[in-house]
């Protein structure tokens, strides 16, 4: 193919309009209008309160079975939930192409497909720091960066005579605990000999000061488990392995013993070990042996730092923990941020621990969390170093982005473009820009399905959610009077309103009433008098409450 035919496209399907299920493609068009595409990130999003039973959130990228889009393989970046999450979920009957990723990911891959397909199944294509790779006509090459999780890589993506980078998660960390830093030099090389596309991470484009270290972390969580006089619990993002190092070595220069509490905690240590980053003849007590030693010569790590109700830290809190009693002397650490959305849990949560007279240190009172993501002057090191002359912002919500864009103004690059979920960018030939735009489309997971968000489940259950509903069951005979009493169930419905003391009385004798009111010809169309009954007592219940619930009538004769 000659270079000036080829298109080159990028359409970001995740990611970029919202925090979480990252999706990003890149892509070349043939001759024949055939789209060949090369898929970076697959993640899952978590779902708000909008949804309510649904957990989590997937990308849609049914367009790609369509016979004009032809997926050629997968690059994760690294094996956080929201960048790598949603492969286990999409890979039945919709894609069937090599993952590529580096081993401590493809172990996770492994481990988080494991309950419904066997490891085999995958076509995973291990990669090593620095890789370089071709998938079809583009060529790939890994760049170390620092993240909060191991092996986190930047790509450089050349084709067609332009050269793009893609971040993906990233920050600048001098003193990693793990010794994996961003590589700056790489990232200088690049761009003294050209970036053409920079597609950047926006998630602390607001924060105007560097993060600190987390090796400066490690040392402070040092000093604060030293100061706890009974048990030290400690909270963390499960994935920060470089933070789990930090706490083990913190409670072992402190003389206590390890013990971890939490499924997700306990696969990460394990990954980790098998990939080298925990020694692996380090030693952790079983939980239910914790009461046969001192409290303070315990530090147990846990998940639930998100107030997650069925997470280990949540269990302790509200008593359903049978080992663990949180008391007087006792300190939970909180090494984590609190994630926009669960503001309410982690305060519920907190106000349980202080119930039981513990204590509590986060990082509103000392530095024992750091981010794993760029902050402004970060971003505008990458910038000095790269030169780039477009530049793309992902990884944010649409303020991120839209802030992104400014920064990127003031520091005089050349063609910023805003693109949300959907749209589609031409890259090549010409100088970049917006070339389509499309609504962004998802899938929610339901229990073990996929549905819409548009599904009407949804729309019922937030009714149900608000206002309850009513089962009313009624047996008449052939004169539509009454055989027996009605049999009325409510559930979300108060027992008591106002001056009526039960509402189940009120609701059968509002049903007495309506069968008084309806003239017999009317009565004899089991569709009429079903809506009539409904509309009455909805309307009854709505006068005296001011809701609308759910109303079901069942009609039987005799």
């Amino acid at each position: 193919m000659a270079q000036d035919k080829m298109e080159v496209f990028y359409s970001p399907i995740g990611g970029a309009g919202q925090i979480g299920m990252n999706l990003y493609l890149y892509g070349y068009k043939l001759p024949n209008n055939e789209t060949n595409w090369i898929m970076v990130d697959c993640g899952i999003g978590f779902a708000d309160d909008y949804y309510p039973g649904i957990d989590v959130m997937v990308p849609d990228i049914d367009f790609l079975n369509n016979k004009q889009n032809n997926l050629l393989a997968i690059i994760l970046t690294h094996s956080h939930e929201d960048h790598y999450g949603a492969v286990s979920s999409i890979i039945n009957n919709k894609i069937d192409v090599p993952i590529y990723c580096t081993k401590f990911t493809s172990e996770l891959l492994k481990e988080k497909i494991s309950e419904d397909y066997s490891e085999n199944y995958l076509d995973i294509k291990i990669l090593k720091d620095n890789a370089a790779f071709n998938i079809g006509k583009f060529k790939c090459n890994l760049i170390n960066v620092a993240h909060s999780i191991p092996e986190p890589n930047a790509i450089n993506i050349t084709i067609g005579g332009i050269n793009i980078i893609h971040t993906a998660d990233w920050k600048i960390d001098e003193k990693p605990v793990i010794n994996r830093k961003t590589d700056l030099e790489k990232f200088k090389k690049i761009g003294n000999n050209k970036c053409d596309i920079l597609v950047c991470d926006s998630t602390n484009i607001f924060r105007s000061e560097p993060s600190i270290t987390e090796t400066k972390v490690a040392s402070n969580l040092k000093k604060a488990i030293k100061s706890i006089k009974g048990m030290a619990i400690v909270t963390t993002f499960s994935s920060n392995v470089s933070r789990l190092i930090s706490i083990i070595n913190a409670a072992h220069s402190n003389n206590r013993k390890v013990v971890l509490s939490g499924r997700s905690i306990k696969r990460f240590v394990k990954v980790a070990k098998v990939c080298g980053y925990i020694d692996k003849d380090i030693f952790f007590i079983n939980e239910r042996d914790i009461n046969k030693n001192s409290k303070k010569d315990i530090c147990l790590i846990c998940t639930g730092s998100q107030g997650e109700p069925n997470a280990a830290l949540s269990k302790i809190a509200n008593g359903r923990n049978n080992i663990v009693q949180l008391a007087k002397d006792d300190t939970v650490i909180f090494s984590s941020k609190t994630i926009p959305g669960n503001e309410n849990s982690i305060g519920f949560l907190k106000n349980k621990i202080i119930e039981y007279g513990a204590s509590i240190i986060d990082d509103s009172t000392q530095d024992i969390h750091t981010t794993g993501h760029p902050s402004r002057p970060e971003v505008e090191k990458l910038y000095n170093l790269l030169k780039p002359n477009t530049l793309i912002p992902m990884h944010g919500e649409l303020f991120h982005l839209a802030e992104h864009i400014k920064v990127a103004r003031e520091n005089n690059i050349k063609n910023p473009i805003f693109a949300k979920n959907g749209d589609l960018v031409r890259l090549y030939p010409d100088s970049p820009m917006l070339w389509d735009q499309n609504e962004p489309n998802f899938y929610l997971r339901d229990g073990d399905i996929f549905i819409t968000p548009n599904d009407r489940a949804l729309k019922d259950r937030r009714r149900l959610q608000e206002s309850g509903i009513v089962f009313i069951n009624l047996v008449l005979d052939k004169n539509f009077i009454l055989y027996v009493d009605p049999i009325v169930e409510t559930f979300g419905i108060p027992n008591k309103m106002d001056d009526i003391d039960n509402v189940l009385e009120f609701i059968e004798y509002k049903i007495d009433d309506a069968l008084d009111s309806l003239p017999k010809a009317k009565k004899s169309d089991d569709d009429y008098l079903i809506g009539y009954i409904e509309k009455n007592i909805r309307n009854h219940l709505f006068s005296i409450w001011g809701k609308k619930p759910f109303i079901k009538v069942c009609l039987t004769f005799v």
